[in-house]
């Protein structure tokens, strides 16, 4: 399956549920990688194409057509709503639903509200296509990570995200499990071609690598 790495202009209704003027000039830092110093860049497979191939978003329709997946396990929960309308906004509704297996860390609405006032907005503009897709697909792991695979923090051991730079998902004990900076609140969403799990802050990856 090949990804799709174009924008197209976010639904009228959608950049209006995420809009308005506010004085919040809140700044969240970048995300880090704990414990880690540095992202690692994970080279592509050799035999990548070297162009991009890029098609038009799917019809809802024709998405579901082998059984759930885990775009159908987002779309379902109201508290990931945000997240789906990025997801289409970033045209990898097609990739979510037809490939895999992969595991999704996914930020509940709230988590989305509490980005400093305009970033959403700023992802979600057509220029801006390549900087939401990053976005998104850090948040994405290919291969199911379940709960009991979490290793302990003290292992140090780093999670491949689907743009290359690496994640640090841990087991902090006590059955707490973590992602960077964020707590993942449920774990083991089922998605048919994956796994979900729901976490309490949008993770940023660096601007620079």
């Amino acid at each position: 399956m090949k990804r799709h790495l174009l924008i197209p202009v976010a639904s009228a209704l959608f950049l209006a549920a995420c809009s308005g003027e506010s004085s919040d000039t809140r700044t969240l830092p970048q995300d880090p990688v704990q414990p880690y110093a540095d992202d690692v860049d994970i080279t592509p497979s050799p035999d990548a194409g070297e162009e991009e191939i890029y098609a038009d978003t799917m019809d809802r329709d024709q998405m579901v057509i082998s059984g759930p997946n885990v775009l159908d396990t987002i779309a379902a929960d109201p508290r990931l709503s945000t997240l789906y309308g990025a997801i289409e906004a970033a045209s990898l509704d097609e990739t979510l639903a037809t490939g895999g297996p992969y595991t999704i860390f996914a930020p509940t609405n709230e988590a989305f509200d509490a980005l400093p006032t305009g970033q959403l907005e700023d992802y979600l503009k057509p220029d801006n296509a390549d900087k939401l897709v990053r976005v998104l697909e850090y948040h994405i792991v290919e291969g199911s990570v379940r709960a009991s695979n979490v290793p302990p923090a003290d292992e140090g051991v780093p999670t491949a995200s689907l743009n290359g730079l690496d994640l640090s998902v841990r087991d902090m004990g006590g059955g707490k499990l973590m992602i960077n900076q964020a707590s993942i609140l449920e774990t083991d969403v089922e998605g048919g071609n994956g796994v979900v799990h729901i976490i309490d802050s949008v993770l940023v990856p660096r601007e620079t690598e």
